[in-house]
């Protein structure tokens, strides 16, 4: 009996210890190289006034454009152990430089008269501070999801009617992903992970008086080599 109670304890001991060690491969600190395809999409109204070259008042009009790219950026995290199989990481993401979103063009052929315009819209260095609740599958693989707090510089250029007066604020709102991570050697690792970012709607005036208002989204799908410390 004492046999079995003593076999007992050291299969359990190791089994805890198997698992706190499943944890201790997902924790500290992480640094990884990542590249995505990028969907952007800004959809969105404009309104424009009496004094627009559409000479009617509150001509409304909608519309969206959209942009698909690929695109590097760098991401720093710390894992904190909270159990035998789970582990709370804090981080950051970064991508240095621009890509456009999209670009638009229209014809105006008010009663006044006829305008044309393009307008473009590029956004620069996107940035996204996250946690990330994680689970641990195995020694080697994890899952996780995630919430942040993104934000990004905007950019526009614009001729015609659509040339601005009054440049949309810079970009706020949150992300949220899923994704899993998988160790190669004891210190390099994989990261798959599919997010959206919801941004708050921005407007702007152009100089024809008309008001355009965008809710911007970006879906992306991220492959990420990293190396664990």
């Amino acid at each position: 009996m004492n046999k079995i109670l003593k076999l007992s304890a050291i299969a359990l001991l190791a089994s805890s210890t198997s698992l706190m060690a499943q944890s201790k491969s997902f924790s500290g600190a992480s640094i990884g190289l990542s590249l995505s395809a990028v969907g952007a999409e800004i959809s969105g109204n404009s309104t424009a006034t009496a004094s627009g070259t559409t000479g009617g008042a509150n001509n409304v009009s909608n519309g969206a454009i959209g942009k698909v790219a690929e695109i590097a950026s760098i991401d720093l995290s710390y894992g904190f152990e909270m159990g035998a199989n789970s582990v709370l990481s804090i981080g950051a993401s970064y991508t240095p430089g621009k890509a456009k979103a999209g670009s638009a063009n229209y014809t105006d052929n008010g009663s006044n008269s006829s305008d044309t315009g393009a307008l473009t819209v590029e956004v620069k260095d996107p940035y996204t501070i996250y946690i990330a609740p994680t689970y641990v599958v195995s020694k080697d693989s994890a899952l996780y999801a995630k919430i942040g707090y993104s934000k990004a510089d905007i950019n526009t250029s614009a001729t015609g009617g659509a040339a601005l007066s009054a440049k949309p604020a810079d970009l706020e709102g949150w992300t949220y992903a899923i994704g899993s991570k998988t160790l190669l050697t004891n210190n390099v690792y994989v990261g798959v992970e599919a997010s959206i970012t919801d941004y708050d709607s921005i407007s702007a005036t152009t100089t024809n008086g008309s008001v355009i208002n965008a809710n911007p989204k970006v879906a992306q799908g991220t492959i990420t080599l990293g190396y664990k410390f």
